[in-house]
């Protein structure tokens, strides 16, 4: 029998299937012309599904750009996260369903309003064989709010007043005055524990480059804007994860990282932007993981320098700005607009405040209110970093133009980008995509914008940081909901993070991968939450 059908052969038929060029339907009236019946083709179809499961023991990703940092506290950027969140561990995690467990910590409690004891776990040991103690502890967090030290964490344990290490598994927080999120901030961001006398021989540098944690995965290689290899730990405390081996690959470009799920070259991918989900859902292999970001995609803007530094203007950058416009044909409805810098999800969230308001008459009134002559903004954008910030960015710059804002795009490699967050060197407005790490304003719009945060370097206002210090230190729910709900006031009037929208995360898959994505953009590889279906 002829192999050949107008045009199509069996090869031919499974790859169109598997890249989503052919329905199902299609491919069994094709396949049965192919090869005479339909019972062959239903034959085919199964042994093309077969390869929903797997003998691999690799288990591969395709990340939008490389990482940058292997120091868990001098990155917080989705690439980096997404790395050493597995190196590392935290004395507590938080899971897919939102809750707190245990993890280098099995038990903790609030033995009074500002002191706070963790049980640490028994026979756990470092990569490189060092034994895990309460000690290794006191050093990792000290050294996260530590004004010597170059991390980007100071703002997130600053509630510490000291820690004591009463024995090797037992350590005990005492804070400056009582704070309710606590359990919290250890379990995310400067919680990761790394090994106090490793680290200290090594050095900064030496250790962000062979990095040790007591993690599900220990470092292997890096060869960058190539590959990183991490090896599975055979004695990992919490079990065995499902593979041998985890390769983080960067592929920037979207179609080539389409792509090589399509083809089987990699199990993940992320950040898939909506005009490419019919690609992976309609293929017979691949499949669609997705959730709401616990965060936001904002334009942070370096308002000491003119023309940002007026408000009236950051105001009228912020209402020229159509969100619903964005929403619906950028992101074909995969993304919500926000109210303001308390994310949808979050503690004290509040859903009776509108959509941010766009309104370029208004806009081009606080220009004139704001004496604008024309100075030329630069928007920076890192390559490979959110999804379609180019094409967001292209958007926003024509919004602005249509009001009277000139601006160009400039793009920056991934690392340039990580590299300029470090020095403080942004010509003006860049974006950036704050999560909040906590489930709560005091994770997001505080830990950004409180001093020595992540965007805090060129904002300061006295009321606002009295009302972020007062709500992260009180027990009482219903004054902090009324302090972040001027704060988020505060926030919006003055717009040192111009908020645009609430995207949905979207991940790639094989088939034969279980696994589920987190709202905070970790990617928990543990036993609980990654399993490949073997063949």
């Amino acid at each position: 029998m002829d192999s050949r059908c107008d045009g199509f052969t069996v090869d031919g038929l499974a790859r169109m299937l598997r890249d989503g060029q052919i329905t199902r339907r299609g491919f069994l009236t094709r396949a049965a012309l192919l090869l005479g019946s339909a019972a062959a083709a239903e034959g085919l179809l199964a042994r093309v599904a077969r390869a929903q499961t797997t003998s691999k023991n690799t288990l591969v990703i395709g990340q939008s750009a490389d990482v940058s940092k292997l120091d868990p506290q001098m990155s917080t950027t989705v690439n980096d996260i997404a790395v050493t969140f597995n190196l590392f561990d935290n004395l507590l995690s938080r899971h897919y369903d939102g809750k707190l467990y245990p993890s280098l910590a099995t038990e903790w409690k609030l033995v009074n309003p500002t002191t706070w004891q963790f049980k640490l776990r028994q026979g756990v040991k470092f990569h490189n064989g060092d034994p895990f103690t309460s000690a290794d502890v006191k050093f990792s967090f000290e050294r996260s709010y530590d004004p010597n030290a170059k991390v980007i964490t100071k703002s997130v344990l600053t509630t510490i007043d000291k820690i004591e290490t009463p024995d090797p598994l037992t350590l005990v927080i005492h804070t400056k005055q009582p704070d309710p999120l606590l359990d919290a901030r250890v379990a995310f961001y400067a919680g990761q524990v790394m090994p106090k006398a490793y680290f200290q021989k090594a050095g900064d540098d030496e250790f962000n480059a062979k990095p040790v944690g007591t993690g599900p995965v220990r470092f292997t290689s890096w060869v960058k804007d190539d590959r990183l290899v991490l090896d599975a730990t055979k004695d990992y405390w919490g079990g065995k994860i499902d593979v041998d081996q985890i390769v983080f690959r960067p592929i920037p470009e979207m179609a080539a990282r389409v792509g090589a799920l399509l083809k089987g070259e990699v199990d993940i991918i992320t950040k898939i932007p909506p005009d490419q989900v019919d690609r992976v859902t309609k293929a017979p292999n691949t499949k669609l993981e997705g959730v709401l970001y616990g965060g936001l995609y904002c334009l942070s803007v370096t308002t000491q320098k003119p023309p940002l530094d007026s408000k009236p203007f950051r105001q009228a950058m912020s209402l020229a700005i159509d969100r619903e416009l964005i929403v619906k044909e950028l992101w074909r409805g995969q993304a919500a607009v926000p109210n303001s810098l308390v994310v949808k999800g979050d503690n004290h969230y509040d859903p009776t405040l509108p959509p941010l308001k766009y309104d370029p008459n208004q806009a081009k009134q606080l220009l004139k209110e704001a004496n604008y002559k024309g100075d030329e903004l630069t928007l920076e954008t890192p390559i490979g970093f959110m999804v379609m910030d180019k094409e967001m960015s292209e958007v926003v710059i024509s919004m602005w133009k249509d009001v009277g804002i000139n601006a160009k795009l400039e793009q920056l490699e991934y690392s340039v980008y990580q590299q300029k967050i470090r020095e403080k060197s942004f010509k003006g407005v860049r974006w950036t995509d704050p999560t909040s790490a906590y489930n709560d304003p005091d994770g997001m719009m505080w830990r950004h914008l409180a001093p020595g945060g992540p965007n805090a370097y060129w904002f300061r206002h006295p009321r606002f940081d009295e009302l972020g210090n007062a709500a992260r230190f009180s027990v009482d729910e219903k004054f902090r909901e009324g302090v972040y709900k001027e704060m988020a006031r505060l926030e919006l009037e003055f717009l040192p993070l111009i908020p645009v929208i609430q995207p949905m995360e979207l991940y790639g898959l094989q088939k034969y991968v279980d696994w589920k994505p987190y709202a905070n953009q970790m990617m928990e590889f543990r036993r609980f939450n990654l399993k490949l279906r073997r063949a």
